[in-house]
């Protein structure tokens, strides 16, 4: 019979050990108790109690980190395809708001109530799709979500592909997702001699503190906000705990900018 264990197996009282610890560790699964003391085969293993468990415990972190990674990019996937799902959903609703209007010009009859009906049912999936975004986002990123907002959070996420993508911009390439195509129109035209203007802030224009301060001082707090929101989605990523600081701070700039 053979045994299954963190640093290798046992097999008719041989231990052997393992070249991967860490896939030994995620295998070492038995369905009956271990008839021999672990530690003490583990001792004779790593020559002493002391590399016996910094070996254990260094495996074990390496094992954890691992699959938190490995969740961690699923829900970042889920996130990502509920907002295309939602963006898919809008354009739908328009296009079929748009065939109605048509339709209502010319003859009403009983498409045109099938249609109402389905813009109806669209209407109800988006807004429980929204809820699902909200939800997930708040527990992928609790911190992100608190300072951006969900919706702005995961928007950000789908456009960089991933929190752990976020997390490694700078603020100054965070304040402008959303916005690459007309920093690239911009940039061309500049190359070329000509007159252009540099967008200042993409996605997170959508926050309230951004797009209700005059145009002059929405560049301020567009940097401000991308700088925070840089901390967050790093806090989020490595620890994931919440930091009520980081909202109370980009409140405060806004008021402080607000009264200017």
């Amino acid at each position: 019979m053979k045994i299954k264990l963190w640093f290798g197996e046992v097999q008719n009282g041989k231990v052997t050990r393992s070249n991967d610890l860490r896939l030994s560790f995620l295998k070492a699964t038995n369905p009956e108790p271990l008839p021999f003391n672990l530690v003490d085969v583990g001792i004779e293993i790593f020559g002493n109690a002391k590399n016996y468990y910094q070996t254990l415990r260094k495996t074990a972190i390496q094992v954890m980190e691992e699959v938190t990674k490995s969740e961690l990019k699923k829900e970042d996937k889920y996130i990502v395809t509920l907002v295309k799902t939602l963006e898919d959903i809008d354009e739908a609703i328009n296009m079929l708001k748009e065939r109605l209007k048509d339709l209502e010009g010319i003859k009403e009859n009983y498409l045109t109530e099938l249609f109402e009906n389905k813009i109806g049912e669209l209407k109800e999936l988006r807004r429980k799709v929204d809820l699902e975004i909200d939800s997930t986002t708040s527990k992928l990123a609790p911190n992100l979500s608190e300072v951006a907002g969900s919706k702005i959070a995961a928007k950000l996420i789908e456009r960089t592909g991933g929190l752990e993508k976020l997390m490694k911009m700078p603020a100054s390439k965070i304040q402008l997702i959303g916005a690459e195509k007309s920093l690239y129109k911009a940039l061309a035209r500049l190359r070329k001699g000509k007159k252009a203007k540099i967008p200042k802030h993409g996605v997170i224009f959508l926050h309230p503190f951004v797009r209700s301060l005059p145009k002059s001082k929405r560049g301020k707090m567009a940097r401000f906000l991308a700088a925070k929101i840089a901390i967050a989605a790093k806090i989020d990523y490595f620890r994931g705990e919440l930091e009520e600081s980081l909202y109370e701070s980009v409140r405060y700039r806004y008021e402080n900018l607000r009264r200017e």
